[in-house]
């Protein structure tokens, strides 16, 4: 049998103060303790930041599958760690992308201003068709024209078999 009444070290203590409450509000009423919900229990919590205690501790509570579900004092018995790190995470990424549509609505804006002042600052090279299709037809030729086989025969056409005869 397990005597509870002789206390060896400070931590021994912390356990056995939270230990015995059996109702969430009892719980988070004492100081440095959390509240797993699934079984139930009053466990010390002596995090600096109670609602982070799962992230350094992952025995935080006695059934691993709660271990993100603990209620600490800040919240109360209602808000659980992953619900709240669910909403900050929410609200920041809502915040950021609200920032980069209004910094891409702001960027496209000044681009338009700029380009009605400069209206070619965009443009790289003049365009002219002519130059480009000449151009085009010369290297189409003088690839197929200068197309020579491993055997030495220029092949010009595909009329050639794929295997000896």
């Amino acid at each position: 049998m397990i005597n509870l009444t002789s206390v060896s070290s400070p931590d021994d203590a912390h356990l056995l103060r939270c230990w015995g409450i059996q109702d969430c509000k009892g719980c988070l009423a004492q100081g440095d303790c959390s509240w797993c919900p699934f079984s139930w229990t009053c466990v010390p919590n002596s995090a600096k930041v109670p609602l982070l205690a799962p992230a350094w501790d992952e025995n935080v509570c006695p059934h691993w599958a709660e271990r993100w579900e603990i209620r600490t004092r800040p919240l109360g018995c209602q808000v659980s760690t992953i619900t709240t790190l669910t909403a900050l995470v929410t609200i920041a990424s809502t915040l950021v992308f609200v920032l980069l549509f209004t910094l891409a609505v702001f960027g496209i804006r000044r681009l338009k201003t700029y380009s009605e002042v400069h209206p070619t600052w965009w443009k790289i090279w003049t365009y002219r068709p002519t130059r480009w299709l000449s151009r085009w037809r010369e290297w189409i030729r003088t690839k197929l024209t200068n197309k020579v086989h491993p055997n030495g025969r220029e092949a010009r056409d595909e009329q050639e078999p794929l295997l000896p005869s």
